[in-house]
């Protein structure tokens, strides 16, 4: 196991980390994105019912502003429902409210790490980590959200001790 001390911010009286405001930010624009679809067919449809085009436009544009604060609302409360921690076991990851998910990926399963950084995130200074397990060839976790540093120092800690100085001569 890493004897590598966990940063001094992640200790909390039971070590489950939240996301950062960021990431709740983030996740609401990316949740009202994802929306647009829904709102233009929401927009066409309500507009279709009505007579006379200024009622058009405003029913569209109402129904289309409704869908994405739906959306950007989803995406804020699936953040704020995301809480990780890091410890001796491995990484474990807790979602949501109705359906709760908790991930666990052991450290002896670890495989190895990427970590993405999409322009929205960079702009936030966050990064999504994507750890990487033994078994098939697409299982891994992908924890968006995370400030870049914690992303780092994650992927330090997750990082297999053979692994660790592979590139050294």
């Amino acid at each position: 196991m890493d004897d590598t001390p966990l940063p001094a911010a992640w200790t909390t009286p039971d070590d489950w980390q939240p996301l950062p405001p960021a990431a709740l930010t983030v996740s609401g624009l990316v949740g009202a994105l994802v929306a647009i679809p829904f709102c233009l067919g929401s927009g066409v449809l309500g507009s279709a019912l009505l007579d006379g085009w200024p009622a058009r436009i405003g029913a569209a544009l109402l129904l289309f502003a409704g869908v994405a604060a739906l959306g950007a609302w989803i995406g804020r409360a699936r953040a704020r429902r995301t809480h990780w921690k890091l410890d001796a076991r491995g990484l474990q990851v807790r979602r949501g409210l109705v359906w709760k998910h908790e991930l666990l990926v052991p450290r002896s399963r670890v495989q190895h790490l990427d970590i993405e950084r999409g322009p929205i995130e960079r702009r936030f200074g966050l990064a999504t980590l994507v750890v990487h397990t033994a078994g098939t060839r697409m299982h891994a976790l992908r924890q968006p959200g995370l400030r870049d540093a914690d992303a780092l120092a994650l992927r330090d800690a997750l990082l297999p001790e053979a692994d660790r100085d592979d590139d050294s001569l």
